[in-house]
């Protein structure tokens, strides 16, 4: 005898539930197995739809695969429409539910024997168009009902015409014609036009204009609520209303995707919501309609989302393991049974009991003398749990959870229990379940599940599929199942688990298990506490690490806590919460004899907030540390005394590591090397973190905590917390109160620092500083937290002002600080460093995004401020501040006060130099020396170099002038007292020195001016213009077209078109240039020599030649008369040409010759005409 004497299959339980056949099946109704989950839902549609005290008669069920929801609806279903009702099914049903809910099967019972029923139109998704699914459906359901329609669409105005040619004698006979033509059968065209066919819809529109000779057909079809609103009429003395039932909507959605018109199945719900009909629509889907939606374009899954939200929705999530519930009905017991329980009860008592440890089941209210896992048996309790999620992982239509329970397929239950010696004890192991759904698993091209199977395989091919393997087979099977199930919280590989689900002697599972460890099969993961599948090398990393571990230091051990597990920090809740403050303790790591060390502090931060000492000590002695010296301040020691044990574990992930680096090398010999090593690392990292974990949540015994010098009983990290708090309170007691996480921080995001800018711009720049800020800007936010609520600025909106314990509004004690340095600004240049340390550091401990904010605000009550770069003086703007602050070793700020006689000083030189001065400007001092470094370089080069025409005060200043200065407090209140230390008369000095620069040109001229009337003999009271023209026009004129020297020649070019306008001083300053080659501007006081001796050559030469009336032997004369043109001429010695001009005159030939004849004579001469026209 086996165990299949035990219980028997109820095969009507063997395939899926179909709502559009099932309907018609009375056994669904009888075999319904109900729970408190499915009780509530009949409940609840049904009281809704037959009492019609729902206010929404759209509603969507959703269920998961294996949930039943498709059995559910078909009950549903057959309730509404009264169909099955009148049989044993019923009787079966209500027997069924009434253990769940007496009266609600009272309710059913009234209803399907008092009230007329629904038309239940179960929906066919046979079309993309949602709207052809619901008429089609509906026209089936009411002809299977014998209620003929005929509603107005494209397909039964088709068929009506049809029909109406077939009975006319000719058009009888021309519709057959037009078929064959056309190869179309009439009868499949008329049965497709029944079914709403889309291809037939083509093939008539073909029949139809070739019936109509060219006309196109045009249907008077209504839309699908007038339709619905049709079927309505025609029912409404029989039925109660329509409820139309979608089922695997979802699925429907996915098929069709942007086929679908949204718009349809909105005018439905909102039809079945507000008509005067009693109508309802239900729609079935796996999971969330956004689900199947969300790859679809935005626009039609943001009306897919819309349209959700307007149904009713319902999921059976079943509250309690329905496979409990279902499986004594899907094999229920023989009366073998009995027996077999009392022979084997201690047994059966050791499997009831690992199920009750197991908390994967969601049990059901407890009920006297049942078990509720007695009913799954001979399956493991466990096995009957994979079961239920495993097959909803990986199961197809063919092989499910109920074709494992009732078939007589391979490797199904019945076929598992005929191999069972009822004479023994045995149960359904998880390794069974795997036999079963190997080929549904298998079958995946992807996914979680394959790669599984992939690992599965790779196991079975190392350790050989042989019978003697076939313990560890199971195992293998096992370890399988449970990462497909994926759901390590619940269900683990873990030793006990692997011996309670398989149906083998103890023992002999756990030395199997260890030899797949040996073979380096299968891993035990120490960080989880589980096994899992383990691609292994050639090599015994094992042993291999353990032997590495000795070259590894103590030191290199803590010095990667530091590197790779301090990413963690512990928060002093309650002083951050009662200081609106985000300050951390600094995790660090180290042993006993480094926290006394000197150096040990270089590791930490320049500034932090407090330090978690986490200290390997496994010789720990509470007195040593009490006296410990060099201790980093704000400390909190958390002393570990499993110091060996720790450091083992973190040598053995350094040796890890080791071997990973170099991992290249050993992958020539074995490529699956890099898996393997991968999977250590991550296992020893785990197990760090585990311990870091139990370390600072003082899970462990061993964990000591000291601060300020005295022990703490300390249970867990609130109580680390607690401590942290009172370190903070007393290191930081006047720090300011900001509450405002924003700015409230060391690094603040660039939207923040753009509203800190602003702000500093208004305390800068404006004498109100709310008169550009708008009420709840950023702007606004970081003035009222920092300033207004801690008394540092009035705000009427700042409402309760912030104050510490002490009673002090929470501002005044950084007030005065800063106010301090300040005042050490105004005696001398002070480093940034100073105050950017004193606030940092306790009492204040402030944060960088604010601390700009404070400083600027207290330098409001102080002019002419001066940052500086390293020695050069710098713009006092905000820019300039947050530099300052974010480099504070490398500026300074000096404040200059100045007394009312360098005030008056100062004012003096503006007045000087106001042309020059931006009156806008911020930093007065920097404007001035600009002002006055563009009055310097507005003066001519002359007036700079001159030694001829300025004093010994106007060449000092010059000298002063000529060198760059960034110090600008140094030049005006140092430098240029140099020239005069009474500032009264330097102001009047340097006044007269820029009349004597700004003199120099007019000083040039009269010096000029005096050199031409020599020369020309020209008397005081006459022209120089005048006279240059007279003598032009009188002497020099007929000598124009000979060819001088340059300078000759440009001067006679200039007086041949002088405007006799021009004034002396125009003249001068142009005859200067001409002869010298320079602008009077830039003469050295030697070129008055050098004019007055070459404009005396240049008379004289003009003076002595001679005009004749024939051209010289000794000279050249050109004269190029164009007709309107004006006529030039030139005049010029002869002369040898120079080996430049040689070389030009070949190169010119040679050009002209290489073009030869392609270019006449008459444009040669043209070319050079026009160029001697350009030279003269």
């Amino acid at each position: 005898m086996n165990y299949t004497s035990l219980v028997t299959k109820k095969r009507q339980y063997k395939y899926s539930a179909n709502i559009c056949f099932d309907m018609k099946d009375e056994e669904k109704l009888a075999d319904f197995i109900p729970n408190i989950t499915t009780t509530e839902i009949i409940r609840e549609y049904l009281f809704g739809i037959i009492n019609q005290n729902a206010d929404m008669h759209s509603r969507i069920l959703y269920g998961s695969y294996g949930t039943g929801k498709s059995h559910l609806l078909t009950v549903l279903s057959d309730l509404l429409g009264h169909l099955n009702t009148s049989g044993k099914g019923l009787k079966e049903f209500l027997k069924s539910i009434s253990k769940y809910d007496k009266e609600l099967a009272k309710e059913i019972q009234r209803f399907v024997t008092e009230e007329k029923p629904y038309l239940v139109v179960p929906i066919y998704a046979n079309f993309d168009a949602f709207d052809k699914c619901i008429t089609f459906s509906l026209k089936k359901e009411l002809e299977r009902n014998n209620i003929n329609v005929c509603f107005k669409s494209y397909f039964d105005d088709a068929l009506i015409l049809i029909n109406k040619w077939k009975e006319g004698e000719e058009s009888a006979k021309r519709l057959e014609e037009i078929c064959k033509a056309n190869e179309v059968k009439l009868e499949d065209l008329c049965k497709g036009l029944e079914v709403y066919d889309s291809s037939s819809e083509k093939n008539f529109a073909l029949i139809f204009k070739a019936m109509t000779y060219g006309a196109e057909f045009v249907s008077e079809a209504g839309n699908l609520i007038d339709n619905i609103t049709l079927a309505n009429s025609l029912i409404q003395d029989n039925y109660r209303g329509i409820v139309f039932v979608f089922d695997e909507f979802g699925r429907y959605i996915e098929d069709a995707g942007e086929n679908i018109r949204v718009k349809d199945v909105q005018d439905l719900a909102e039809f079945c919501d507000h008509s005067d009909f009693d109508n309802h629509l239900i729609l079935v889907s796996h999971k969330q309609l956004s689900l199947y939606t969300d790859k679809m374009k935005k626009s039609v899954s943001d009306e897919w989302k819309k349209i959700e939200g307007r149904f009713k929705s319902t999921s059976i999530n079943i509250k309690y393991d329905q496979c409990l519930s279902l499986i004594p009905h899907i094999i229920p017991k023989t009366k073998e049974w009995n027996g077999f329980r009392k022979k084997y009860q201690t047994e059966l008592n050791e499997l009831y009991n690992q199920a009750f440890d197991f908390k994967g089941f969601l049990l059901p209210p407890e009920e006297e003398n049942v078990n509720p896992f007695e009913g799954g048996f001979p399956l493991h309790p466990i096995t009957l749990y994979a079961l239920d999620r495993l097959s909803k992982k990986v199961a197809q239509n063919e092989r499910t959870f109920f074709t494992y329970l009732t078939s007589d397929e391979d490797n199904s239950l019945f076929t598992q229990l005929a191999k069972m010696n009822a004479e023994e004890f045995h149960f359904v192991g998880l390794d069974s379940i795997y036999d079963y759904f190997e080929e549904n698993i298998c079958s995946y091209r992807s996914g979680e599940a394959k790669e599984i199977y992939k690992k599965y395989q790779y196991a079975i091919n190392k350790l050989g599929n042989t019978e003697e393997n076939a313990l560890e087979i199971k195992i293998l099977k096992v370890i399988a199942v449970i990462y497909i199930i994926n759901d390590a919280g619940t269900l683990a590989a873990d030793e006990k688990t692997i011996i309670d689900v398989i149906d083998d002697d103890k023992k002999h599972i756990q030395g199997a298990i260890y030899n797949l460890e040996k073979l380096k099969i299968i891993k035990y993961m120490r960080q989880y506490g589980y096994y899992d599948f383990l691609d292994s090398s050639i090599y015994d990393f094992d042993t291999m690490i353990e032997e590495r571990i000795s070259s590894v230091t103590d030191e290199a051990a803590v010095s990667i806590l530091n590197e790779e597990f301090s990413n963690f920090v512990l928060y002093p809740h309650d002083y951050n919460y009662n200081y609106h403050m985000n300050r951390i303790f600094l995790p660090v790591f180290a042993q006993k004899d480094d926290i006394s060390k000197k150096s040990f502090n270089r590791i930490l931060p320049k500034y932090y907030d407090g330090v978690a000492l986490f200290v390997l000590d496994g010789q720990f002695v509470l007195d040593e540390y009490k006296i410990a010296e060099n201790v980093p301040e704000r400390s909190l020691l958390v002393i570990n005394q499993n110091a060996a044990d720790i450091l083992y574990e973190i040598k053995r992930y350094v040796a890890t590591k080791y071997f990973n680096s170099i991992k290249e090398e050993l992958m020539k010999d074995d490529p699956t090397v890099e898996k393997e090593l991968q999977l250590y690392l991550n296992e020893q990292k785990s197990v760090i973190q585990d311990i870091i974990s139990r370390w600072k949540n003082i899970d462990d015994k061993g964990i000591a905590v000291i601060a300020h010098g005295r022990d703490y009983v300390v249970s867990n990290e609130n109580d680390l917390s607690q401590i942290a708090s009172e370190i903070m309170v007393n290191s930081y007691p006047d720090t300011i109160i900001v509450n405002n996480d924003l700015i409230n921080k060391n690094t603040i995001s660039g939207a923040i620092k753009q509203a800190r800018g602003k702000v500093l711009s208004y305390i800068m720049n404006d004498e109100n500083i709310l008169e550009n800020c708008s009420l709840l800007s950023p702007e606004h936010s970081v003035l009222r937290a920092v300033l207004s609520k801690n008394g540092l600025f009035p705000d009427d909106t700042a409402g309760h002002i912030n104050e510490l314990p002490s009673g002090e509004q929470a501002g005044e004690p950084v007030k005065r600080e800063i106010d301090k340095f300040l005042r050490q600004c105004i005696k001398g240049q002070v480093s940034f460093t100073e105050i950017y340390d004193r606030l940092k550091k306790p009492p204040y401990g402030l944060r960088d995004g604010y601390i700009s904010v404070l400083i600027a605000y207290e330098l409001r009550q102080y002019e002419n401020i001066s940052i500086y770069f390293h020695g050069s003086e710098h713009d006092y703007c905000e820019e300039e501040l947050l530099k300052a602050l974010d480099s504070p070793e490398n500026y300074s700020l000096y404040i200059c006060n100045w007394t009312s006689e360098q005030l008056e000083y100062i004012n003096g030189l503006e007045n000087v130099f106001a042309p020059y001065i931006d009156k806008n400007a911020k930093n007065r001092l920097k404007e001035l020396f600009s002002a006055m470094n563009k009055h310097f370089v507005a003066i001519s080069k002359s007036a700079r170099t001159t030694e001829r025409y300025v004093s010994e005060s106007a060449k000092h200043y010059r000298e002063i002038m000529s060198v760059t200065y960034k110090d600008y407090n140094r030049f005006f209140f140092e430098t240029l007292l140099d020239l005069n230390q009474d500032m009264q008369e330097l102001v009047i000095l340097i006044k007269n020195v820029t009349f004597e620069l700004e003199n120099v040109i007019h000083l040039q001229l009269d010096t000029l001016e005096k050199a031409i009337r020599t020369v020309l003999e020209i008397d005081k009271d006459v022209s120089i213009t005048h006279e240059l023209n007279r003598v032009y026009e009188a002497d020099w004129k007929e000598k124009r077209f000979k060819s001088f020297d340059f300078q000759t020649s440009a001067m006679l070019d200039f007086l041949g078109n002088m405007n006799l306008n021009m004034s002396d001083d125009e003249t001068i300053q142009e005859l200067g240039k001409i002869v010298t080659g320079f602008e009077i501007e830039y003469w050295n006081d030697s070129k008055i020599e050098d004019f007055y001796e070459a404009f005396s050559k240049m008379v004289l030469q003009l003076n002595d030649y001679v005009v004749q009336d024939t051209v010289g032997s000794d000279e050249i004369k050109i004269t190029i008369n164009a007709g309107a043109d004006q006529e030039k001429i030139t005049q010029f010695n002869k002369t040898e040409l120079s080996v430049k001009s040689q070389m030009m005159f070949n190169k010119m030939k040679s050009t002209i010759d290489n073009f030869g004849e392609s270019i006449s004579y008459e444009e040669k001469m043209q070319v050079l005409a026009r160029l001697f026209s350009e030279i003269m």
